[in-house]
């Protein structure tokens, strides 16, 4: 018979696990309620989820019809090691995505002053582990569960719709785990060592700038290809022997059950390290660094500072727009010049093409689709800085825009005329460059010249429309005391489609012999045997330029309109 000491003390880690557990519950209800509150958060993870789950799913399900589980490869390694390499490599990926979410937003405590003034730090440590689990799971539970559905109903197995639910709750857990950890560290060094806090945005931008220099080097994708096979023997691989085990490619029991066997070792480590981290953290006060964007306040009314030469540009603009849409294009400038991290989304592009930007830098050789390349992403860049977020830009200045004398074709004017000023000769230095680097003909020089400034113009009067229909007020994490407010993930979504659909038309157009080739990717695509032939992808592709060309005009009369008719609660 214990003593009663004995048995509180036995019952210790029950009573510590159980209040980690409502902790955690508590902090999930409020990530959600914040997400319902901000309607725009929901819908873009919907966007998310349903984008690159039918994506993934559907390229799954093709992987799976001509390959199957126990199908050759293109090259020496069995299915079983490809699904082993493949998801260390991914569960690392995931764990970064976890480290940052960790330095940015999910480091701090909700009324962080209370629960540790009411709990050990041990007990608010599982509470944040818990809740950091249930969003991962968000994502990680139905996006991999459609990629095993689509493999599935290509290969004609269904053992993975089984073990696809279970590797997804044992790869977050021991992601989050072992990553949330070393953010909280990160975080620390961020927010509390005097020199880091107080010159963290030249920092991040070079971090940035040495990320670029990795991949333009080539150095990411030969350490990638490089660690593939000694991944695979990483105890993070085991999680395919979970995944496959009772399939055709043979996942190794053994290593099923270890893979299982993380989840407890790692959950156990993370929370006895987190909890060491924590101690330093929460409870240091951190260095008074600065504090959330003030580009946000700002009266288009009052705002003259004395600077000269923009006060001479203003001069200068108002004498050929009019003073009022002068006033808000310097205005759009002076936004971005103080808040410049938050223009680091402009070279999201930049992402889909560093492979060939690596090829140019060690070559230097330019591909003959250079110069349209270049051109797209000055018609992204150019209509994304200014023009996708002209509400939310505003910020806490937004009421006396609204009530100030400024109209709306003045302000949409004046948006889409400050992206052009700045990207348009950029644009087209860049893009001749390219072309005569090639290079192009007279002509097809002469067409891209003058293709650059009318793509920005035309896409920045699309999207300034999609920016009024998909406004962002809130504010976003960049540091922990640097926010920003940036374009909402429906808008980037939604222009990117309209560019997507632009260049696929018109490229069809242009070039009608690659019809038979895109009839030849659909009807390969489609399923049930269905099939299109190259007419059709012709026709489509005409009948597809007229809505396309006129829905930049149709989206600024739509936003002249909003703002227009713009009320404040």
């Amino acid at each position: 018979m214990s003593t009663p000491t004995e048995s509180t003390d036995g019952n210790s880690g029950l009573r510590t696990l159980r209040h980690g557990l409502t902790l955690g519950r508590v902090d999930v209800k409020r990530s959600v309620r914040k997400s319902i509150d901000r309607k725009s958060q929901i819908l873009a993870y919907a966007v998310v989820v349903l984008l690159f789950g039918g994506l993934g799913g559907y390229g799954s399900y093709i992987f799976g019809r001509e390959v199957g589980l126990g199908g050759d490869l293109p090259f020496d390694y069995t299915m079983l090691e490809v699904a082993r390499g493949a998801f260390a490599l991914l569960w690392l990926f995931f764990a970064v995505i976890v480290v940052v979410r960790t330095v940015g937003t999910r480091g701090t405590l909700e009324n962080d002053v209370g629960i540790l003034s009411v709990v050990p730090t041990r007990e608010a440590v599982l509470g944040v582990l818990f809740g950091e689990l249930v969003l991962a799971l968000a994502y990680t539970l139905p996006l991999l569960s459609v990629l095993a559905v689509g493999y599935s109903a290509g290969a004609g197995t269904y053992t993975l719709l089984v073990t696809a639910p279970i590797v997804a709750v044992v790869a977050a857990a021991t992601a989050v785990s072992f990553a949330y950890p070393i953010g909280l560290a990160i975080r620390h060094v961020v927010t509390r060592i005097p020199f880091v806090a107080r010159h963290k945005g030249p920092l991040i931008v070079l971090v940035f700038l040495a990320y670029m220099g990795l991949i333009l080097s080539d150095v990411l994708g030969n350490l990638a290809a490089t660690i593939f096979e000694p991944m695979q023997q990483a105890p993070t691989a085991w999680f395919a022997d979970l995944l496959l085990l009772g399939s055709a490619a043979g996942g190794t029991p053994l290593r099923a059950a270890l893979a299982l066997a993380l989840v407890p070792a790692f959950g156990v480590a993370s929370v006895l390290v987190t909890t060491r981290v924590a101690d330093h953290h929460w409870f240091a006060d951190p260095v008074l660094a600065g504090t959330e964007d003030d580009d946000t306040d700002v009266d288009p009314n009052t705002d003259r500072h004395d600077d000269g030469f923009l006060l001479r540009v203003e001069d200068a603009l108002g004498g050929v727009v009019g003073r009022g849409t002068a006033a808000v294009t310097v205005l759009a400038w002076k936004r971005a010049a103080r808040a410049p991290l938050k223009l680091l989304y402009v070279a999201y592009p930049l992402l889909f093409a560093i492979g060939f930007i690596a090829d140019i830098v060690q070559t230097g050789e330019v591909p003959a689709f250079a110069p349209a390349g270049a051109l797209l992403f000055a018609a992204w860049a150019g209509a994304v800085v200014f023009t996708l977020n002209p509400l939310g830009d505003q910020g806490s200045a937004l009421p006396a825009t609204v009530l100030s004398r400024v109209g709306g074709r003045q302000f949409i004017g004046a948006h889409v005329l400050a992206g052009a000023i700045v990207t348009v000769p950029i644009g087209v230095v860049l893009v001749v460059a390219l072309a005569l680097a090639v290079p192009l003909d007279a002509d097809q020089l002469t067409a891209v010249a003058i293709g650059t400034p009318a793509s920005v113009l035309v896409g920045s009067l699309f999207a300034v429309g999609i920016g009024m229909l998909f406004p962002r007020y809130e504010a976003v994490n960049i540091t922990r005391s640097t926010k920003a407010v940036v374009p909402s993930l429906l808008a980037f979504l939604a222009y990117s489609l309209f560019l997507v659909l632009v260049v696929a038309a018109a490229g069809i157009v242009y070039e009608p012999a690659v019809e038979p080739f895109v009839a030849a990717i659909a009807s390969w695509l489609l399923p049930f045997g269905w099939s299109v032939t190259a007419d059709t992808v012709g026709l489509a592709a005409r009948g597809a330029l007229v809505p396309l060309a006129i829905a930049p005009f149709a989206s600024v009369w739509y936003a002249v309109r909003r703002f227009d008719t713009v009320t404040l609660d």
